[in-house]
């Protein structure tokens, strides 16, 4: 189990109290809708499969990925506040979804033996997917939390990520940068740091990369096929 919320754990406290909320208050169609789906549909899922969402929040992901696993499927979603777990649990109740096991954790803590002690992952699999949605630019160890979830992945399975940014930094036109100020402040309102370009080492360390920009380079989307050569590379300077 995560350990309690603490004074010294600002993002964690800021998730507590927006957990409520946060549904709405996250502005997800217009900001996120589009591209949490490009994220889910660039993971390839079918029938079957086996996905770990890290830092699932309210469980915004699951009908997405439900979808397309079926209840064949397994889905693994991991988050640190009790509270928007307490959403995500809900979410799941209340479609009768069983084959969805929401758990509180520490993310950057994970490893494959957490969920083989806990019979989700046989021993030596990995899962068919990982996902990560709006976490890494809140997670403090966002490069290494990335570098485990590759990990988590099978030899030919995805990865996905999608995350806020500024749009200067998106490869967006230069007008755009007049729309920095309201990301910066999107950014703070949810404890997030949008410089980090999650995406990139996501470029950068898969095969058959690709990366989308959505509503005017504020959000954007990384997935790809891991190398297994141990780690995720640095993107290039």
């Amino acid at each position: 189990m995560a350990p309690p919320v603490t004074a010294a754990d600002p993002a964690r406290r800021r998730y507590e109290l927006l957990a409520p909320v946060y549904d709405w208050a996250s502005a997800e169609r217009p900001l996120y809708a589009r591209a949490r789906a490009e994220a889910a549909e660039l993971l390839r899922l079918r029938p079957g499969a086996r996905v770990l969402d890290i830092a699932c929040g309210t469980g915004r992901n699951f009908p997405l990925i439900e979808r397309e696993i079926g209840p064949s499927g397994r889905l693994v979603a991991v988050d640190r506040s009790p509270r928007m777990l307490r959403r995500a649990r809900a979410r799941v109740a209340g479609q009768g979804w069983d084959n969805i096991t929401v758990l509180e954790r520490d993310v950057t803590s994970l490893s494959p033996a957490h969920f083989e002690e806990l019979g989700l992952l046989a021993r030596g699999a990995r899962f068919d997917a990982v996902l990560c949605t709006l976490g890494l630019s809140v997670i403090p160890d966002w490069q290494g939390t990335l570098r485990m979830m590759a990990g988590m992945v099978r030899p030919g399975g995805r990865l996905a990520v999608m995350d806020g940014c500024y749009p200067a930094r998106a490869g967006g036109a230069d007008e755009l940068v007049a729309l920095r100020p309201l990301a910066w402040l999107l950014c703070r309102m949810f404890a997030a740091d949008c410089r980090r370009e999650p995406w990139e080492l996501v470029r950068a360390g898969t095969d058959d990369a690709a990366v989308k920009h959505y509503s005017l380079g504020y959000v954007a989307v990384g997935a790809g096929t891991p190398r297994h050569d141990g780690h995720l590379a640095q993107p290039s300077p």
